[in-house]
């Protein structure tokens, strides 16, 4: 979870926000999606789906 501390200011009166900043607890890790995406490609089955090429209804079903 990440903490966010807001910096204010009076400007005519009113309070307004001058900067934000988000202090974040843990670094994000992406070995694992690119693993997958990885695993993905090798793998045997077509990914997604061509845009070019009407898909038949009873493939869409089944």
């Amino acid at each position: 979870m990440s903490t966010i501390r807001s910096q204010y200011t009076t400007i005519k009166g009113e309070r307004t926000e001058l900067g934000r900043r988000t202090f974040k607890v843990e670094e994000r890790h992406f070995h694992r999606e690119a693993k997958s995406q990885h695993a993905q490609l090798e793998s045997v089955h077509q990914h997604g789906s061509r845009k070019d090429v009407k898909i038949k209804i009873h493939r869409k079903l089944t």
